[in-house]
């Protein structure tokens, strides 16, 4: 059997969740997958096309729509204002558009505004630990380290090739025909690239 809920007991029990998630994450607590998730929601909420398709009363509808109950009960006074279905439905994208078509604003809640604003700031908290605790355990390296490593084996190979075709290579050539050249280079760059493979000096 389906239960439901009534939106407001369901925003107190969110907003409820929401502030000991804060409490553990300040002390360093982390979040499991469905924490996660909830917390993405709260930080990606908008408003303007989240929440059911279909609202059940007044209530239900200005907590969808985010205004108040003031708001709609005021603009359900104009000639064109939607209807409910014969179901007492009331049809939420019809509402906005109606809206939309009156720029309409109503009485936002701030409340919910502000736990979006904290819940994408708490999220990127998070972020930072996580990318913090990736460093310290290797998984990511710095711009730098990665310049300084690349720098360092760019000079080894260089080194090793001027060393091979500069000083090792000209008195075996000396006499070989172009085969023989050619099969003498190969064997040197082989021989570089093995070392730089091994890393060995």
């Amino acid at each position: 059997m389906e239960t439901t809920i009534a939106p407001d007991l369901a925003r107190k029990l969110l907003t409820r969740d929401f502030a000991n998630l804060v409490q553990r994450i300040q002390h360093g607590g982390k979040l499991s997958r469905a924490e996660r998730s909830m917390l993405q929601g709260l930080a990606s909420a908008s408003g303007e096309n989240s929440g059911p398709p279909f609202a059940r009363n007044i209530v239900e509808l200005a907590d969808i729509l985010g205004v108040t109950r003031q708001s709609i009960t005021a603009w359900r006074k104009r000639k064109d204002a939607p209807q409910p279905a014969a179901n007492g439905l009331h049809d939420v994208a019809v509402w906005r558009e109606f809206m939309k078509r009156h720029d309409l604003k109503g009485a936002t809640l701030a409340a919910d505004e502000e736990t979006v604003l904290r819940a994408r700031k708490l999220l990127a908290e998070v972020e930072e630990r996580e990318l913090k605790v990736a460093v310290r355990k290797g998984l990511y390296v710095t711009i730098e380290e990665v310049r300084h490593t690349w720098t360092t084996q760019i000079g080894r190979a260089t080194a090793l090739l001027r060393n091979k075709f500069e000083s090792e290579l000209p008195p075996i050539l000396s006499g070989l025909d172009a085969t023989g050249i050619q099969e003498e280079c190969r064997k040197a760059i082989d021989e570089v690239l093995t070392i730089l493979h091994e890393g060995g000096a």
